[in-house]
């Protein structure tokens, strides 16, 4: 019973202290609402325009749609058109990408 108050607060954390380096990817909507999503969260909040320019605008994403970046860091694996997030805890996060973005993203991402 602890464990769950214990992670209820962990997860009220990241939301509160949300750090964009630490997410797979974000996706922009209307009117500066940001949807980003980690390990084992989706977390939405609002920024100024000059935020998210600033964020989209950091090397460390690399957009694959009109309103979606992910974080090159935290690619662990190309796999056909799905990208993987790999956690030891939480498993894997896939995403669906264009096979046009796949090159260009294996370029930039360490081998």
């Amino acid at each position: 019973m602890m464990n769950v108050g214990q992670e209820k607060n962990h997860v009220f954390d990241v939301y509160e202290d949300l750090e964009p380096h630490d997410t797979y990817f974000f996706k922009i909507g209307v009117q500066g609402l940001v949807c980003f999503h980690g390990r084992y969260y989706s977390i939405k909040k609002r920024f100024s325009a000059e935020q998210v320019s600033k964020l989209i605008a950091d090397p460390s994403f690399y957009r694959i749609s009109s309103s979606c970046y992910v974080n090159l860091s935290k690619i662990s694996e190309i796999r056909e058109n799905e990208i993987l997030f790999r956690d030891q805890i939480h498993g894997i996060k896939t995403l669906q990408v264009p096979r046009r973005n796949l090159e260009e993203i294996k370029r930039l991402i360490p081998a």
